[in-house]
């Protein structure tokens, strides 16, 4: 599970009460890759710009820096609230992709998701923990067929669906090659705000 995800103090009480819950379920999602977890009262709690603030007010603090494509008011409103440094793609230890939903076409999707991995930072195998974690919006109906295996999953394979979207991404991931313990844990947010994430240990077997 990627050491990114720490408990940080916020502003007030509201605040404090939505990013615990939003903390606990970013670490269900990982501790079970692949399985969704719903988002949507703690997205709810957020008001406007929900999906965005809820994750970004959750991992960022003054120490961190973030990556952010999309409204620049949106970015304002994440760097005023967390402190965190909006910089450039390859320094970034937190990405969120708002744009990688507007097109589902799986082969697009993935040339974009190729261009963005290969930037981002992917740790040394003496600090693999030195990489960043991506938070995608994806779209798109879930009917693509894949097992998954590795830490956090019962044994036997499980069948799971995703989008097109969704298999873009982890298919350029694998298309990168990165040597364990290198790599990047992603996590993906649907359009009915729920979450799933695969961290860079699970392995994907396409199914027919």
């Amino acid at each position: 599970m990627t050491s990114k995800l720490r408990a940080r103090p916020k502003h007030n009480f509201d605040m404090v009460k939505g990013t615990q819950e939003v903390f606990r379920l970013l670490l269900e999602a990982l501790a079970n890759p692949l399985r969704p977890v719903d988002l949507s009262a703690q997205i709810l709690q957020f008001a406007s710009g929900g999906k965005w603030l809820a994750p970004a007010l959750t991992l960022l603090d003054n120490e961190t820096g973030f990556f952010w494509d999309g409204p620049s008011e949106l970015a304002e409103e994440i760097r005023f609230l967390s402190g965190a440094a909006q910089v450039s793609l390859e320094d970034a230890d937190f990405i969120f992709i708002s744009s990688s939903c507007i097109n589902t076409n799986f082969r697009v999707v993935r040339i974009f998701a190729e261009q963005i991995l290969s930037r981002v930072k992917a740790g040394t195998h003496r600090d693999p923990h030195n990489s960043a974690l991506i938070i995608i919006t994806t779209a798109g109906k879930a009917d693509i067929s894949i097992s998954v295996t590795g830490p956090g999953i019962p044994p036997g394979k499980t069948k799971i669906l995703i989008s097109a979207t969704e298999a873009a991404w982890i298919k350029a991931r694998y298309a990168l090659k990165f040597e364990y313990p290198r790599g990047v844990e992603m996590i993906f947010i649907r359009e009915n705000n729920s979450l799933l994430a695969i961290t860079r240990k699970a392995a994907v077997t396409w199914l027919m």
